[in-house]
């Protein structure tokens, strides 16, 4: 009788403790970093103070059907090559797009704007010392009054020539840094236009 009120005992216990294993709700949502689909970049610059127009120099995701267009400006085969002069202050504004069907080119700038807290942009300056980027006056800003970069103002000094990599930052740790890793997140993209301050 004893050894039947054991093993009554141990089946009850394993069932309580598959039925408690089994049951077990994660309270906790898995993250889903749903990656935007950017298959063009586009910088309009400004120089202050001048009459001419703006000029607009596109990236294209080499992965796009038709390329890179011939009337993009300052575009080859070694990628997009932005011109500025030396002691000169411009007016930039980054934009960002999914261009995968021509028929329907979707601005991602909307999206990142409506979602201010969730994305950042950061432009890195690579081996460039002639060139400084502040975030403009009417920058669009996120909840707490950080500004995300889409407009921004580069001032140039001496003459110089490097980088300026541009990333979209999804779900940033930090709105502010001085490298890509001080801000965490996830990058949506990086491009790199090349610099030539003449």
């Amino acid at each position: 009788m004893f050894k039947k009120y054991l093993l009554n005992a141990f089946v009850l216990l394993c069932a309580f403790l598959l039925t408690i294993s089994c049951s077990k709700d994660n309270d906790t949502p898995e993250h889903i970093h749903e990656e935007e689909l950017i298959t063009r970049v586009t910088l309009k610059i400004k120089k202050q103070g001048s009459a001419d127009a703006a000029v607009t120099y596109t990236w294209n995701d080499d992965h796009e059907e038709e390329g890179h267009s011939e009337e993009e400006e300052g575009h080859d085969e070694d990628g997009v090559h932005v011109e500025l002069e030396a002691n000169s202050t411009y007016e930039v504004e980054v934009g960002f797009f999914n261009a995968s069907d021509p028929a329907d080119i979707e601005d991602i700038t909307e999206e990142v704007k409506a979602e201010a807290d969730e994305h950042q942009v950061f432009l890195e300056l690579i081996e460039i010392q002639g060139l400084s980027i502040v975030a403009a006056a009417n920058d669009s800003t996120d909840s707490n009054g950080n500004p995300l970069f889409l407009k921004s103002v580069w001032t140039t000094t001496a003459v110089s020539a490097g980088e300026v990599r541009v990333y979209l930052i999804h779900e940033p740790t930090a709105k502010s840094g001085s490298t890509r890793n001080d801000f965490g997140g996830e990058t949506d993209v990086k491009v790199d236009f090349h610099v030539d301050v003449e």
